[in-house]
């Protein structure tokens, strides 16, 4: 699927150039083997001790979210807490999930939802919202 080339980089350029550089931690889904972790069970997987996450260094664009926004979310059942923030991605080279989180500047911010403008099936752009913020290492 091709087409929308110029889109991705001139979305890529723009937020490169006003975003951040931060760490995008895809979560593992860990395992459902018991014999791999004790109490593992198949519709309960439990995270693999001693395993690093992957990490991806991504740009971000991040901004508050706006009234309009945060009735629309809300209008889907999504429930909001103070200091959620909003943030637009590029196009990456792998499949961001709303289990993921970013690390920014030692904070971690768990993600709310992800909407993807992917015309043709190529992702140009993801719009990002995510929870309030949890602080990381003490």
């Amino acid at each position: 699927m091709a087409g929308y080339e110029r889109q991705i980089a001139g979305a890529k350029r723009t937020i490169a150039k006003k975003g951040q550089v931060v760490t995008w931690r895809i979560r593992n889904t860990g395992t459902t083997d018991p014999a791999e972790v004790a109490g593992a069970t198949k519709w309960r997987p439990k995270a693999v001790p001693d395993t690093e996450p992957d990490d991806r260094s991504v740009s971000i664009v991040f901004f508050p979210i706006t009234k309009e926004k945060f009735e629309s979310l809300r209008a889907m059942g999504v429930e909001l807490t103070t200091g959620a923030q909003m943030g637009l991605m590029g196009a990456v080279d792998f499949e961001p999930s709303q289990k993921d989180a970013v690390l920014r500047g030692g904070v971690l911010m768990p993600i709310e939802t992800i909407d993807v403008l992917a015309p043709n099936g190529d992702a140009i752009l993801y719009e990002i919202v995510f929870k309030s913020a949890v602080k990381t290492g003490g």
